[in-house]
């Protein structure tokens, strides 16, 4: 399947939905596990979009989106 669509956008459905869960939730965390280009990928999407600069991101940073926080976790190997 293609896939389509910032991914901004479909971080905030996603999160919305999570949000909207008819469940007694206790952590409200999603965590990505990317390679190593795709982390550096979505981290620039994210700097442009807030234009900022990251301060020594290296292996894992997270993003919060309403009451959701979405973690991105990548390794070395």
């Amino acid at each position: 399947m293609e896939k389509k669509g910032e991914i901004l956008n479909q971080l905030a459905l996603i999160s919305d939905l999570i949000e909207n869960l008819n469940a007694d939730i206790k952590s409200n965390t999603i965590v990505f596990e990317v390679s190593k280009v795709e982390f550096e990928r979505i981290l620039e999407i994210i700097e442009k979009k807030y234009n900022r600069k990251s301060q020594k991101v290296k292996n894992s940073f997270t993003l919060s989106i309403g009451k959701i926080d979405v973690v991105f976790n990548t390794s070395n190997a």
